[in-house]
């Protein structure tokens, strides 16, 4: 089958000539794939290398189709490839026979691309040759790669002859390094002989390893570690490291030696042969600076009993400076009256800093010159006779205060005074304004008895009251009058015989044992009859002899409190009922971390009574590592208040199984406001994490499984896209070969096949992509131009079903939108025209709508039901209806993941206006 051209004009064999714009713009089926189903450029010239025709693809190069026709093929070309061209279509129009061919065409920016070029010879009905009908591809980058791959393979051989000259080189260099080589090892084995002599009776252990290998080493070396030389040989020196950490330290240090080829001291730890651990000083430096690959050479010295006495002289001095410094009382040193050290309480006691005193003279100490010549004179006095000296005297402290002070002064080396004079000091001003008052404090104590608002009396050692003060006369109701001078207070105060009896031993207890008594308990019955609960503290009192005289007691009466404690002990039960209703588990501890109590459900929960976890800390509970988190979330719930959450693990201490849980904490207080402790809740989460990580793990298949739709998605939109449309080229040409109509009509159903695959690939493609984006960038655009030009590219199919397509509004409506947004309104107005018949019109409009503009697209098709009105912008939907109008059913899943990446809104309803549909699209205002 050939084609026929002349002028203007194409036919086939045995068909009429037709107006090659006129065969292209009926788009037969067996010719549209020159204008819609490739990517490729089609062309059509005379014999002359006119162009005739040029498919559209040509303005991706920036040339326009119909300014191209008539001109030369030629003149498009690069200038250093026109001749050769040239030149191929002359010999190809006398030949009639046209092969492949490539050229390059630069595009209107200067840009240079690389066409393959590949043309079918025609002629007319008398066998003259009339021209080409060719298909043109840009292979840039095909033609960029083989460019790169032979400048790096000119590259290789240039490298390869330089390499070749060096080796040649090299080799005659080699052979005079071998003498010389061969003279050094003379050389060297007589240096070897001395080094080997020295390296045996060397009084140090040496040693030598490469790689960490132990290579050799003397005697001493294997004394110090213990081991044989067969033990050590070939081994890693890991062996004699006591924690990875140490062998990890001497690799780094080995490292610098090499990277620096200078000599590193380091110390670290060895464990000989028997288990015990010693303290090393190494030495390593590089066996040969030159080449580091031949080892390291290492000296070894046993410093443990140097370490340990340095650790002794280190611990003696810290002793020594500790209690010169938490000493609770002023130390100084001072010499020639200049002080030369004091401790923190010294500043504290004069009210200067350390810096404030130390090298300065005690001049400033003092109240006057009188006192400071003084005690310099006391001092001199000290000096000769080297005996330590106790004074008194006074300082004036930096605020002006006077104060008394006791000093006790003693030479540091009694065979070397100039070391120096240490000293104490204390503060007595308080002592003595104490002694001055201590000659009133029998009257003070008389007054603060008979004042005092607690019981008290003094008993005599036949047990009769001798002191009962006036909270004792208020309290029983008994006068002293009536109790001093008699034993009768036991049967007035207890008149149950049984009860007194028990109190009274007790009180004979104390006169003839000794015994002491805290907070012993009694209900004695007042004069009024009344009950009263007592608390005492009694014990007995001697003479300057160390005889029993008598006994003293204090009595508090504690009948409210023990009342009150009876109301909180049913107030404290309460609550207790109340929490251990909670089926969550409750704890409480103090502030010192020690449980107070917890509900039923704790007890479950931990596998622990109440009663056994009382007085316990979580030391006592909880395995070292979980007792260490809770304890440092407590100290930072005392430190900082408020609620704290937090995420923990807790382990039963029933079967040690773990759970993970949600620890819920905040203070209580007591009614001062000072903290008292904290209370706790424990929420169970195990369930909830392992849901959450089944939902991780679910999330890293899902991201997987994006993975492999991309690499889908580019397999799709490339090679199986590639093959699609060779196999629709491949079927034109069939078509336009075959004169079989069976044949004709089988390769047409295969065309069509074919033709909706490509449709599907490149849908699924586009939605594969749109669906990956997460942003857009936006400029503004007039909605109506992007109509009009949306409208244009379906004026031939609309006029060949006799229909029109009306844009209703006229002005400007500015939206910011990407312009992807121009495929919404193609797609759109493509179904329109697909689903409508013939004779109608499609009427487009833009509305105002909320800040918003809202475009409407109208059909007059067979419309869409209510229920498929929700599913037709779901991908691979189509609702019923003509099944001969092709279509992916992606078509709508694109407008609306397009439209909300604009973040609009698309939708369809019936036709306001009649039969058919109304879809609409949302964009926002400029």
């Amino acid at each position: 089958m050939f084609f026929h051209i002349g002028g203007g004009t194409i036919k086939r064999d045995s068909e009429d000539y037709v107006s090659i714009k006129d065969l292209v713009s009926k788009g037969e089926a067996k010719y549209r794939y020159l204008i819609e189903n490739t990517k490729d450029i089609v062309y059509i010239t005379n014999e002359n290398g006119a162009i005739l025709y040029i498919s559209p693809q040509i303005k991706r190069y920036g040339f326009d189709p119909e300014e191209m026709i008539n001109t030369s093929f030629v003149d498009y070309l690069h200038p250093e490839d026109r001749e050769k061209i040239f030149a191929a279509f002359q010999k190809a129009m006398k030949d009639k026979n046209s092969p492949p061919s490539t050229f390059r065409i630069p595009d209107r920016d200067g840009n240079i691309h690389w066409i393959e070029n590949y043309p079918h010879f025609q002629s007319d009905k008398d066998g003259n040759s009339r021209g080409l009908i060719g298909v043109l591809r840009d292979v840039t980058k095909h033609k960029f790669i083989e460019d790169e791959l032979k400048k790096y393979q000119n590259r290789l051989e240039d490298l390869v002859e330089i390499r070749t000259s060096e080796l040649k080189a090299a080799n005659e260099k080699l052979k005079l390094e071998i003498a010389e080589r061969e003279r050094a090892e003379k050389t060297l084995k007589q240096k070897e002989m001395h080094m080997s002599t020295l390296f045996d009776v060397a009084p140090i252990g040496i040693g030598l390893s490469c790689n960490r290998k132990i290579l050799d080493a003397n005697e001493e070396a294997y004394r110090i570690i213990g081991y044989s030389k067969e033990e050590v040989i070939g081994n890693d020196t890991r062996m004699f490291y006591p924690s990875d950490e140490h062998y990890k330290l001497v690799g780094k240090e080995v490292e610098a030696v090499i990277r620096e080829k200078k000599t590193r001291s380091t110390e670290t730890q060895f464990i000989r042969k028997d288990g015990n651990i010693i303290e090393i000083s190494m030495k390593l430096a590089l066996m040969d600076p030159e080449d580091p690959s031949r080892g390291i050479i290492y000296t070894l010295q046993d410093i443990t009993g140097i370490k340990k006495y340095e650790k002794a002289i280190r611990e003696k001095e810290a002793k020594i400076r500790s209690v010169f410094l938490a000493t609770p009382i002023g130390i100084g040193v001072v010499w020639d009256r200049v002080f030369r050290d004091v401790n923190d309480n010294m500043c504290e006691l004069v009210g200067y800093s350390r810096e404030e005193i130390v090298g300065v003279n005690t001049r400033f100490l003092y109240p006057d010159e009188e006192e400071y010549y003084r005690m310099g004179a006391l001092l001199q006095g000290m000096i000769r006779t080297k005996e330590p000296l106790k004074t008194q005297g006074k300082w004036v402290r930096k605020d002006g205060k006077e104060i008394d002070i006791n000093l006790t002064f003693a030479l540091i080396d009694q065979n070397d005074p100039p070391a120096g004079i240490t000293f104490t000091v204390e503060d007595i001003t308080e002592k003595l304004l104490a002694e001055e008052k201590i000659c009133n404090l029998t009257q003070f104590q008389q007054t603060v008895i008979e004042n005092a608002d607690i019981w008290l009396n003094v008993l005599n050692k036949n047990a009769e009251v001798v002191i009962w003060n006036n909270a004792a006369e208020k309290i029983s109701g008994y006068s002293r009058e009536e109790i001093v001078g008699s034993d009768k207070v036991w049967e007035l105060l207890y008149p149950d015989e049984e009860y007194r009896n028990e109190i009274f031993a007790e009180a004979k207890a104390i006169l003839e044992q000794g015994k002491r008594v805290a907070g012993l308990e009694t209900t004695i019955i007042n004069k009024d009859g009344e009950q009263r609960t007592i608390s005492w503290n009694s014990r007995n009192l001697v003479n300057e002899n160390r005889e029993v005289i008598g006994s003293i007691a204090i009595g508090n009466d504690i009948t409210q409190r023990k009342e009150a404690e009876k109301v909180q002990k049913t107030y404290l039960h309460f609550l207790q009922e109340l929490i251990d209703a909670v089926p969550i588990p409750v704890f409480y501890k103090n502030k010192d971390g020690i449980y107070l109590g917890c509900n039923k459900a704790f007890e479950h929960f931990i596998g622990i009574k109440k009663e056994d976890l009382v007085g316990k800390t979580v030391f006592d509970l909880a395995p070292e590592e979980l007792a260490e988190q809770y304890y440092e979330k407590d100290n930072e719930l005392f430190e900082n208040g408020g609620i704290q959450i937090y995420e923990s693990c807790t382990e039963s201490l029933t079967d040690g199984s773990r759970r993970r849980v949600m620890f819920n904490k905040s203070l209580f207080t007591y009614l001062n406001g000072e903290n008292a402790g904290l209370v706790g809740a424990i929420i169970d989460i195990t369930d909830i994490k392992e849901n959450e990580e089944t939902l991780r793990k679910y999330t890293e298949q899902l991201e997987r499984s994006s993975e492999f739709k991309g690499i889908f998605t580019d397999i799709l939109s490339h090679d199986i896209l590639n093959h699609a449309t060779v196999i629709d080229g491949y079927t034109y040409l069939l078509l336009s070969e075959e004169e079989n109509k069976s044949k004709a009509t089988k390769l047409e159903k295969i065309k069509k096949t074919n033709k909706k695959l490509i449709e599907l690939i490149e849908c699924a493609a586009a939605l594969a992509k749109l669906e990956s984006m997460e942003d857009i960038n936006s400029e503004t655009l007039d909605i109506a131009k992007v109509l009009n030009d949306c409208i244009s590219q379906f004026e031939y199919q609309a006029a060949q079903k006799k229909m029109q397509i009306v844009l209703e509004n006229k002005g400007k409506f500015d939206t910011i939108a990407n312009p992807m947004i121009e495929e919404v309104f193609t797609n759109l107005i493509s179904n329109a025209v697909k689903y409508s018949p013939e004779n109608e019109e499609i009427n487009i409009g833009v509305k105002d709508h909320n800040g918003h503009w809202k475009v409407t697209i109208a059909d007059s098709g067979e419309g869409i039901a209510d229920n498929d009105k929700k599913l037709v912008f779901d991908r691979f939907k189509r609702v019923a209806g003509d099944c001969n109008i092709k279509g992916s059913g992606l078509g709508l899943a694109i407008v609306k993941r397009i439209v909300d990446l604009h973040g609009g809104e698309v939708g369809v309803e019936d036709n306001p206006n009649g039969r058919g549909s109304l879809f609409w699209v949302t964009l926002k205002k400029a």
